[in-house]
This record gives C-alpha cells, sequence and structure tokens, in this order.
C-alpha cells in the first residue's frame, strides 16, 4: 500500500473505494454517509439501493457496486467506531478483488474512543502497492 495526498475523483484509477457500514434505511439503501461515500451517491444516481441491495443479500463486505466502484466496510454499525476486525478483512478482500489494479482508498479516520492512526494502518497493512490510501479523502 502506498499513502499519499491527491484529488480522489481526479487521479487516475481503475477502482475508487468508498467507506461504508452495514446499515441500511427502511427502503433497503445503504447509509452512505462515512467519508467520501456522500459524494459518490451524489456522483451515482442510485448508489445507495444498488449497495442496500448487495449489504441484505451478501452481507458487510467489499462489493463492486458499479463498474470501479467499490465498498470498503470500516464498521458494522452506523453509529459504532471503526473495527481492526471489519478493516482488515476487507483489505484483504480488497487486495483479491482488484489483483493488480491501480485503486484509492481513502483513509478510515480515528473516532473519539475509536481507533488509533497507527492501528488503521495496521488494519491496512496487507494491502498491495496497487492500492493508493489517499490521507486527504
Amino acid at each position: 500500500m502506498i499513502e499519499k495526498e491527491c484529488s480522489f475523483w481526479i487521479e487516475p484509477a481503475d477502482y475508487r473505494c468508498i467507506l461504508t457500514h452495514g446499515a441500511t434505511d427502511d427502503e433497503g439503501n445503504a447509509l452512505l454517509d462515512i467519508g467520501i461515500a456522500p459524494e459518490a451517491a451524489n456522483k451515482y444516481a442510485g448508489l445507495a439501493g444498488d449497495l442496500g441491495r448487495l449489504i441484505v443479500s451478501r452481507g458487510n463486505h467489499v462489493h463492486e457496486i458499479r463498474p470501479g466502484v467499490l465498498s470498503f466496510p470500516i464498521k458494522q454499525y452506523q453509529w459504532s467506531g471503526p473495527d481492526a476486525a471489519i478493516i482488515a478483512r476487507s483489505a484483504n478482500q480488497l487486495a483479491a478483488l482488484v489483483g493488480d489494479k491501480k485503486t484509492l482508498l481513502p483513509k478510515p479516520k480515528p473516532v473519539d474512543g475509536g481507533m488509533t492512526g497507527e492501528q488503521i494502518s495496521a488494519a491496512l497493512a496487507s494491502l498491495p502497492d496497487t492500492v493508493t490510501v489517499v490521507t486527504n479523502a
């Protein structure tokens, strides 16, 4: 994995990940409220519904929601903090899915009472160098 500051939507990449959790609303739409996810929801109409269907049918995992757009779960519930086990699982799933394709992943941020930046970096450590962790997304 490589960490760098760059423009998430302009930097060339085969895949772009959005940070997610496993929560859906009463209509089955994923709650896209973490990091860059609200921007992605505005950019891609129907994204919340598409991810919601994937979460309901396949669980809170890395999914290709649209061509080139992937979910990256960092926590289980909307109100919980980032979870090291979920981030590490997501990193392994992401690595298996993208192979050698250039991928952008916004770096999860620590929250009050949650993980430290060092713990988040450790949970992402299995990512290959084809994944760029964007530190300013």
